[in-house]
């Protein structure tokens, strides 16, 4: 064996053996980050912002856009290179044209309990008057119970039937001043001793009384356990 350029060259055999000692690996280790962009909706934003994200070698895993009163929202979970992150920051701040971004490190993976067991899974809704922090007073009594949101929608309508006025069984609400607000609200295992559905379903049909509105709450646990 002879060492020639940082090769071992066998001279009996004519072969090339590669030194460990000597070969280089170049290591490019990889984040997941989570980039936020929001803005007024317009064609072409998602395709904007994933044609930077590829051309600086970034992969797109999970992702959820959004299209809310005109505004577009797109939140994705991307993996890249650390030496990358901050010049792929730059690039969607000042490349996707209307939008504002912000891009941060996704939670560790191995650090996150996947798919915990839902307990409960109680669906919700409340229509009628609209009224000054409506939706933090609803949405406060299912934290008061250790119930997180799985996903909702508010809404403000015109009355959902003809006329300009809408009767609930409390009073008659001019159309411009009616809300909606529904989805789905869940407790994990293992739930508390005191973990009353029923009573959570009471605590918020009486809030909806104080506030002029309908208020209905379902276990709709097996349902959901099933999907």
């Amino acid at each position: 064996m002879k060492p020639i350029g940082g090769w071992l060259i066998d001279s009996d055999v004519t072969a090339v053996v590669v030194s460990p000692t000597t070969r280089k690996f170049t290591s490019h280790p990889k984040k997941s980050i989570v980039i936020n962009t929001v803005g007024v909706d317009r064609p072409g934003i998602v395709a904007d912002v994933t044609r930077i994200v590829t051309a600086k070698g970034g992969n797109v895993g999970a992702s959820q856009a959004q299209l809310l009163g005109g505004h577009f929202s797109l939140m994705m979970i991307v993996e890249i290179a650390a030496s990358d992150m901050e010049s792929l920051h730059e690039q969607l701040q000042t490349g996707v044209e209307g939008m504002s971004t912000s891009c941060f490190e996704a939670i560790d993976p191995k650090k996150v309990v996947l798919s915990p067991r839902i307990g409960f899974a109680g669906q919700f809704k409340l229509s009628g008057a609209d009224n000054p922090g409506i939706v933090h007073k609803f949405t406060s009594v299912l934290a008061r119970n250790n119930l997180t949101i799985g996903d909702m929608k508010t809404s403000h309508e015109e009355a959902p039937f003809g006329g300009t006025e809408l009767f609930t069984k409390f009073q008659m609400i001019p159309k411009s001043l009616y809300v909606q607000v529904e989805g789905r609200a869940v407790a994990y295992e293992p739930l508390s001793f005191h973990f009353d559905w029923m009573k959570i379903a009471d605590e918020l049909k009486k809030l909806g009384e104080s506030m002029n509105c309908d208020v209905e709450f379902q276990d709709v646990t097996r349902i959901t356990t099933q999907k």
